[in-house]
């Protein structure tokens, strides 16, 4: 028999095939695997893109455990709590969720089914790996052709924004930390969103709670420095964050950006 999750969808329609409110939920009761992947496909359909703030997802829960599917930068993934800030897993389709932790049932048909198509897709994806891996040592092959009859390219190969530039010195890395260093919010009002850098580039992150203060951090990393021109930038999974004077920064990713403001503490 096969196995059955409690699942709830959150910011979205029934069948997850549209966009919802912020505060709708529609509660699906216990479905089958093979449903939560068919809703999983309707999420990874949907432009979510087009509202950054956006928290839509599916919530699944297995007894006492729960996961949330989202998706992020065109990408399905399971995030390993039902928190937005835990870490998570990425799939390359919602046939791989079968093969994550929350969905690896021993005998389940549904899973079976799942990892023979998965293993097809990964067979497909290393070949397409091995060609492009061939293609690019071509390409660097022609690259140091060119570098010796004509002289090294300055710049190098990097999937940074072209006017980003890594800080890499200590001293600068610092000033750059400093700069964007402080709590920044999305708003004041219970559940928004809030950055917390401190002058050595730990970003945690966390909420407004129902006493209008941040609740514990939902969590934590390292960032990376950087600068745009003399505008100074951390690089976090968020996406970029530069100072925006006076007390408030620029969230961005590949798709839009928002100002956050500074967090005043009394």
């Amino acid at each position: 028999m096969s196995p059955t999750y409690r699942v709830t969808l959150v910011q979205l329609t029934p069948g997850a095939t549209a966009l919802a409110g912020a505060a709708d939920k529609v509660e699906l009761g216990q479905i089958p695997l093979e449903e939560v992947i068919r809703l999983a496909g309707n999420l990874l359909r949907l432009d979510v893109s087009a509202n950054p703030k956006t928290e839509a997802g599916i919530l699944v829960h297995r007894d006492d455990k729960g996961w949330r599917i989202a998706v992020h930068h065109g990408r399905l993934c399971v995030h390993k709590s039902t928190s937005l800030f835990d870490e998570f897993w990425t799939v390359e389709s919602p046939e791989g969720l079968a093969q994550l932790p929350p969905f690896n049932v021993a005998g389940a048909p549904a899973a079976k089914a799942a990892r023979k198509q998965a293993a097809s897709t990964q067979r497909h994806g290393i070949l397409r790996t091995v060609g492009e891996v061939a293609g690019l040592f071509v390409l660097a092959l022609a690259f140091i052709i060119i570098g010796f009859k004509f002289g090294l390219p300055q710049r190098k190969l990097s999937d940074l924004p072209a006017d980003l530039v890594l800080v890499t010195a200590d001293s600068e890395r610092a000033s750059v930390f400093s700069a964007v260093s402080g709590s920044y919010v999305t708003g004041r009002k219970p559940g928004d969103r809030v950055v917390t850098i401190t002058p050595e580039g730990r970003v945690t992150f966390s909420r407004i709670g129902k006493d209008g203060k941040p609740t514990p951090s939902q969590g934590e990393e390292q960032a990376r420095a950087a600068r745009k021109g003399n505008q100074a930038v951390i690089l976090t999974s968020l996406g970029t964050i530069a100072e925006s004077p006076p007390d408030a920064v620029s969230v961005g990713n590949s798709v839009a950006s928002y100002s956050w403001r500074k967090l005043m503490t009394n």
